[in-house]
């Protein structure tokens, strides 16, 4: 902004930041000239960190720089800040705070099990932009590598092609910085909690065009579960050139490697439902000790390229190959596994080998452009993702089962470790993707956001028994949004979206599925602070899941399309900066979910897990008016009841967990204590069936010291 200053005849003032800068009386004095001051915010990077909670750009929703305030779809940012603050081990830890969003229904299983508006959708996670796999949610992504989380909440077929109604997170990578980073942490913790952290960044030439960044992280814990545990070693070098002016190149790689020991549900007669016996002790174990352990490993390989023809006209390319292998056994039941003394609890192990390589590519050409007092910022993009997966599933027969007393185990070998094959074979997807979008500002702030999208594609499942099924799905998928923002930071919007997703098989008759879909209205509020630290978004939507497979009632063994699933809901979420020294998030959920189409006994039942009602807050305070260097953080979480079953027999539960933390920085020096589930509250996060309920964290507390090198 542009400031006059004019030292005559009197007291005059400027204005810089929140500061006053007062002129004595000067009269009689040769009058000087105007003075004119220019204060500009730089324009934060979508991938760039950001001080404190409240991100102001996001990439998600437009695959451009765009303003959140002027986005009219529903999104939330968590930045790396917050992911350190609270302590988060996991994704599932770091998205407990969002609204909209229930993280880890299914516990501690080494996986990222999350929902978004009711939906799961844990296999929809992007990398910098990207699908990470295809239906094969098997890695626990390591916070500590990420910059920012995305989570976008409702259909995005238009820019991403085959993605769930909910919505998807994606991961933005830590990436090289202009300003050097030298910083290495340690952390101990209950449950033999360890970790290692190393983040380093800096330039490799004098004029700073060629930089790197190297995160590493390598953690390990046991757990509440008798004989369980989980190692992560984590390690992403990455690398920024400069090329010219216009054109850029970022490298961006990762390896991943994680052993741990999958945690499985317990019955819920004994953990939420009475059982004649007692309680089932949280810390039980149902597999096989020294068998049960998966054994994962993901490599990243990719590069960011961007060139601007001028300021007008942009191309970027974006390209990755990504490797994933999982090899392990585990221990599986069902809804009939507990024995009518509720008691004896049998299982039987099952065995996965998967190996799985993806290429994406997305190709995009941006122009900006007016048309009389009209602006556009046109996105014409055709990405591709080939997915190939060899999977090797068995399981032991049903014979061969082995019961466990779940009240005075005896764990011993299982029986017969000969296994059937299961499912064995190879998948294979090609998918493309044409798409077509235009940002248009008119008015003082009316911002119209139109988007179109065709996909093409094909796939093939290849069976050990010599069967093989071929399909080649093709939709088109359209969005519109209409955002007014207003001077005072208020921004209301509404919007509609479509999503889709290929389905497999075929009918009774040989018809082949159809694609399951999703549709999308939301209308909403959005709100920035000037200092733009502080932001709120208000949401209602009705979101509709169709063509679900659903069982055929007049041919056994077979399905048809007639499923439909209608959620509609709001969403209240506020994040950042209230005062110089308070920052807060804090969020409302309310989700009326319902299965508006079936064929079985599910039909107007609500949907598992799903809970109607969620709210978090999370706030740190900085005490550096009474002692310096000193600050705290405190939150609370609350999970409302869900269905237990997809019959609606019996339901999980609500329970409220309390989060705790303290801080202290001498510059050089970070130390923090964090405490999750303070009370130590034992409970069920979710049911998939009255066999299977998935107990909750514990109390888990870790002290880590960071220190930066100057």
């Amino acid at each position: 902004m542009f400031k006059k200053v004019l030292l005559a005849g009197g007291y005059a003032c400027a204005q810089f930041g929140a500061g006053m800068a007062f002129a004595e009386d000067t009269s009689g004095q040769e009058q000087l000239p105007e003075i004119r001051i220019q204060s500009e915010r730089q324009t934060e990077s979508a991938t760039a960190p950001f001080n404190g909670y409240k991100a102001n750009r996001a990439q998600s929703a437009t695959k451009t720089n765009a303003s959140l305030n002027e986005t009219a779809q529903s999104i939330s940012v968590i930045g790396s800040e917050q992911i350190r603050d609270q302590g988060a081990q996991s994704l599932a830890e770091a998205l407990r705070s969002v609204a909209g969003v229930d993280a880890g229904q299914r516990g501690r299983r080494g996986l990222d099990d999350f929902s978004i508006r009711g939906f799961v959708q844990s296999d929809y996670v992007l990398r910098d932009g990207m699908r990470m796999s295809y239906d094969l949610a098997w890695i626990q992504a390591e916070p500590f590598g990420l910059e920012r989380i995305e989570v976008l909440k409702g259909p995005a077929s238009v820019l991403y092609g085959q993605t769930g109604p909910g919505g998807f997170v994606n991961l933005v990578s830590k990436r090289p910085t202009d300003k050097p980073i030298a910083q290495i942490g340690f952390g101990l913790g209950n449950y033999q909690q360890k970790q290692v952290t190393a983040d380093f960044s800096d330039a490799l030439n004098q004029s700073g065009s060629v930089r790197y960044r190297l995160v590493a992280a390598s953690s390990a814990s046991d757990d509440q579960v008798d004989f369980v545990d989980r190692q992560r070693t984590y390690v992403a070098p990455s690398l920024t050139w400069d090329i010219s002016d216009n054109t850029s190149l970022t490298i961006l790689t990762s390896y991943q490697k994680s052993q741990y020991v999958p945690v499985r549900g317990l019955p819920a007669a004994g953990t939420i439902l009475p059982n004649r016996n007692g309680n089932v002790s949280f810390s039980r174990f149902i597999g096989f000790p020294g068998i049960d352990k998966y054994t994962t490993e993901q490599t990243l390989f990719g590069y960011e390229f961007s060139h601007a023809f001028n300021d007008n006209l942009q191309f970027k390319q974006n390209l990755r190959y990504n490797t994933l292998n999982l090899n392990g056994w585990f221990a599986e039941a069902d809804a009939n596994s507990l024995a009518a003394n509720q008691r004896d609890y049998t299982r039987r192990l099952s065995y996965r080998n998967l190996s799985a390589q993806m290429w994406t590519i997305d190709n995009q050409l941006s122009a900006k452009f007016s048309t009389g007092a009209v602006k556009h910022n046109v996105l014409l993009g055709m990405d591709t993702l080939r997915f190939y997966l060899n999977r090797e599933y068995a399981q032991q027969a049903n014979g061969n089962r082995t019961a466990i007393n779940l009240f005075n185990p005896v764990y011993s070998a299982p029986r017969a470790l000969a296994v059937t094959p299961a499912s064995t074979g190879s998948d294979e997807l090609t998918q493309y993707g044409l798409y077509l979008q235009d940002l248009i500002k008119f008015g003082d702030g009316w911002n119209l956001q139109l988007g179109l999208r065709r996909d093409e594609s094909e796939i093939t499942q290849k069976r050990i028994n010599g069967s093989n099924t071929k399909t080649d799905p093709g939709k088109t998928t359209a969005k519109a949004g209409l955002l007014y923002a207003f001077d005072n930071g208020w921004s209301p919007y509404v919007s509609y979206s479509e999503s889709f997703v290929p389905l497999t098989g075929s009918t009774f008759d040989g018809s082949p599925f159809k694609p399951e879909t999703g549709k999308q209205n939301e209308i909403g509020i959005k709100y920035e602070s000037n200092s733009k630290r502080f932001g709120a978004t208000f949401a209602l939507y009705d979101l509709k899941r169709q063509n679900i497979s659903t069982t055929d009632p007049a041919n056994s063994g077979f399905n048809i399309q007639t499923g439909e699933q209608r959620h509609k809901g709001l969403e209240i979420e506020a994040t950042g900066q209230v005062t110089d020294y308070l920052n807060l998030v804090a969020s409302y959920t309310y989700v009326d979910a319902e299965v508006t189409k079936s064929t079985t006994a599910t039909l107007g039942k609500r949907p598992i897990l799903v809970a109607k009602n969620m709210a978090n807050i999370w706030a740190t305070y900085d005490l550096v008016q009474w002692l310096p260097g000193l600050s705290v953080g405190a939150g609370a979480r609350y999970i409302g009841e869900q269905a237990g079953d997809a019959n609606n027999t019996f339901n999980v539960p609500h329970y409220t967990l309390f989060d705790a933390a303290l801080y202290y920085n001498t510059g050089a020096w970070r130390f923090a204590l964090n405490a999750r589930n303070l009370a130590d509250k034992e409970y069920v996060a979710g049911c998939a069936s009255i066999g299977a309920c998935y107990t909750g964290d514990p109390r888990m507390v870790m002290l880590t010291a960071n220190y930066s090198f100057k």
